[in-house]
């Protein structure tokens, strides 16, 4: 299972290179929509065989978390049917659930993960073995895609030729269906957008943001002045430059989406910090959102045109409050759909309705509920330092759905499988381990997020 779930990340990571240099370099695929297709069937029937490979469990884990996938169902039974009432077609109904939804459901099957485990291995250390595995696995990974990222971003301007050979097309914006452009442009003949290794720079801006927090917990380091930065060993150095690059990767994408991200996070992340010292925090903010203003007045053209977005399509949203169907809009509109909100939260109220749009936000405050729990019950552990790095690095991933939440104002952030599989599954598997594990220790009574 866990060699599967590496090379599943692994594959994820390098998606966008295969689909660019096999589909458009090689075969010409007709239909691209095909590849993303074959990447969730992958994950749809390694769920399927597990369980039937635990088919005796499946009785046990029906019981636990029980309101989110109950709730899940019926949300995604009432798009399906109000689409069906709209007149939409099943390979709409499938486009929108996938833009919008299907997240959801790669966080709750990978909670089947986590049972298995729990049920098959009631040893604790075996337990502890497997995720110190996965981190080191999760860690290198992170290290490696960045640090491939930058080669690659080199190599393209040393042999722009090579990689036009291999199926990417010249400077452009993204147009779907025809090869990536192998530099986005902040406008026609505008700067180049550095993408790494994904399919756009926004969401290789999610992708950073995503994993930023734990890149600073996996190589954090105290610098007592200038005079200690100057004389400090290899492996602060590396550190230090390590997440210099990230940061300076995510100004790279040029993406203000990411930018809100990075500012939220490190609000969330730096609480007592900036209670601590207000008036440098102030200028910190000041710098950073002068930023963002100075991005979107260099983007005019596309700041404008966002603006315009949201305010038309909440005009849709009041004349049709009962929605208009799955792959009505959002990245839908590559597909059939006709509504481009660059907002999440407006997509979702578009395809299915706004009285189920909430029902979904009830979703995610049961999620989040679950998160809370352990973070609770985790706190009366805290004697067991074995675990304290499992449990920050969990919590410290918590901190992007918050970012996440904010920046799904701007665009749709749930677009990019590649950023979901990436992030619930890792998000996930820590959570089932910390769950075990204070199952184990607490007195069943007071642990009761299994029932939930």
């Amino acid at each position: 299972m866990i060699r599967f779930l590496k090379a599943f990340l692994i594959f994820v990571v390098m998606y966008h290179i295969f689909v660019t240099v096999i589909g458009y370099g090689l075969l010409w695929w007709a239909y691209p929509q095909l590849p993303a297709l074959g990447r969730d069937v992958i994950w749809l029937l390694f769920f399927a065989i597990l369980v039937i490979l635990n088919i005796k469990t499946i009785k046990s884990y029906l019981k636990t978390r029980k309101r989110p996938r109950i709730t899940l169902i019926i949300l995604i039974v009432f798009g399906v049917w109000i689409s069906l009432l709209k007149g939409k077609w099943m390979y709409d109904i499938f486009v929108g659930i996938k833009y919008g939804l299907l997240y959801l459901f790669i966080f709750l099957s990978a909670t089947f993960i986590g049972h298995i485990w729990n049920t098959k291995d009631s040893n604790i250390e075996n337990w502890k073995l497997k995720i110190e595995n996965f981190l080191n696995f999760l860690k290198y990974l992170l290290i490696i895609t960045l640090l491939f990222w930058f080669l690659r971003q080199g190599l393209k301007f040393i042999w722009p030729d090579l990689f036009l050979h291999i199926g990417y097309g010249p400077f452009n914006d993204f147009k779907f269906g025809i090869k990536p452009p192998i530099y986005y442009l902040t406008w026609y003949k505008g700067t180049p957008r550095r993408q790494g290794i994904f399919s756009w720079p926004n969401n290789y801006g999610y992708f950073l943001i995503a994993f930023l927090p734990i890149i600073v917990m996996f190589f954090r380091q105290k610098f007592d002045g200038i005079k200690k930065l100057l004389t400090a060993n290899t492996t602060a150095i590396i550190n230090i430059s390590l997440i210099v690059l990230r940061i300076a990767a995510i100004i790279l994408t040029l993406s203000r989406t990411a930018f809100i991200g990075w500012i939220v996070g490190l609000a969330v992340m730096n609480v007592q910090r900036i209670r601590k010292h207000k008036k440098l925090s102030l200028g910190i903010w000041i710098v950073l959102l002068a930023g963002i203003i100075g991005l979107s007045i260099l983007k005019w053209a596309s700041t404008l045109n966002h603006i315009k977005a949201k305010f038309w399509s909440i005009k849709y949203v009041i004349n049709q409050p009962s929605g208009y169907g799955l792959g009505t809009s959002g990245p839908a509109v590559n597909h059939n759909g006709t509504i481009l909100p660059e907002n999440y939260y407006i997509q979702l109220m578009l395809d299915i309705g706004t009285l189920w749009f909430f029902i979904r936000t009830i979703i995610i405050l049961q999620i989040t509920r679950i998160a809370r729990k352990i973070q609770t019950s985790f706190t009366t552990l805290r004697g067991n330092i074995s675990n304290q790095t499992t449990y920050l690095i969990r919590k410290w991933l918590n901190i992007w759905r918050v970012s996440l939440l904010i920046m799904g104002l701007f665009l749709h952030v749930f677009e990019d499988s590649m950023i979901n599989y990436l992030f619930f599954i890792s998000w996930w598997i820590l959570s089932g381990y910390l769950s075990t594990f204070i199952a184990k220790k607490l007195p069943k009574d007071s642990w009761t997020i299994n029932k939930k």
